[in-house]
């Protein structure tokens, strides 16, 4: 199974009853009305900020096992899907949905390369509202293929051989570009590396070869086989880092959940 598949791929297997199609997207605030519109036929919503841990005071932290195996039951996921999701920039929060569907077991899980724009610009059809939940299932949780990491474990692993991965543009890395969240440090965490999710993909939304992409990775000095720890500004980019590092093959993945939000509004260390 292709952890991307292209518009053309989904288009000839719409029809499959194992294929579950996931609109992931999430905007900022006054983003929404400058994204493609429109849905992928059959495509279902699948809300990062409601199947959540809603007792968190960030947005779109990850929830429990029970609460992700309900909310993805209530769209009438099996544990036998092939899940592709997609989101309406390209590639932006699709990547968060295929990392927490890793996250709790569920390994058949695709990104569409391009995301809604793709399939726009590939001339299939769109429909103007997306599907609506038809039938509940019984989706069990599993042994995790890529972990979660919280604060705590992240001061830990400063200063050992865990790679701090930081997804955010450089400007923000280095401190030199003001953060976009109220009452947040400039910065980033000791140790940490760069590799802004802006540099994996090409100018139209795709991501860029896998080729390109290994070079991209060893140049900002990221060794696959020692454990990874990704962040961002609150976990949607730091996904999409996940995702390339899982396709290149890295030996182990997680995700800081909180992210600069909580790292950046907390006493934590930071390096400018």
């Amino acid at each position: 199974m292709d952890l991307l598949v292209t518009a053309d791929w989904l288009a000839d297997n719409l029809s499959r009853k194992d294929i579950k199609i996931l609109d992931g997207t999430w905007v900022l605030p006054n983003e929404a009305q400058s994204l493609a519109m429109g849905f992928i036929p059959g495509a279902q919503i699948f809300d990062i900020d409601a199947i959540a841990d809603l007792k968190s005071d960030m947005k779109h932290m990850l929830p429990s096992a029970k609460n992700f195996a309900a909310g993805v039951s209530n769209i009438g996921i099996n544990n036998s899907d092939h899940v592709i999701c997609y989101d309406r920039h390209g590639l932006f929060s699709s990547p968060r949905v295929w990392w927490t569907f890793m996250t709790f077991g569920h390994s058949r899980v695709s990104i569409l390369d391009g995301g809604l724009p793709a399939w726009i610009k590939a001339d299939h059809i769109i429909h103007k509202s997306p599907l609506e939940p038809q039938n509940k299932s019984e989706f069990k949780t599993g042994v995790p293929h890529i972990e979660v990491t919280d604060k705590n474990c992240l001061l830990s692993a400063i200063g050992t051989e865990i790679q701090i991965v930081d997804a955010r543009p450089s400007g923000r890395f280095l401190g030199t570009s003001p953060e976009p969240r109220e009452g947040l440090r400039s910065g980033r965490i000791p140790g940490s590396f760069s590799l802004p999710f802006g540099t994996l993909k090409t100018s139209d939304g795709f991501f860029k070869p896998i080729h390109e992409l290994a070079t991209i990775v060893g140049q900002a000095g990221i060794n696959l086989e020692k454990p990874i720890i990704t962040s961002c500004g609150s976990g949607i980019t730091a996904a999409g880092v996940a995702f390339v590092l899982h396709s290149l093959g890295a030996k182990e993945i997680s995700l800081y959940d909180g992210s600069w939000a909580e790292w950046g509004a907390s006493d934590a260390p930071i390096e400018i």
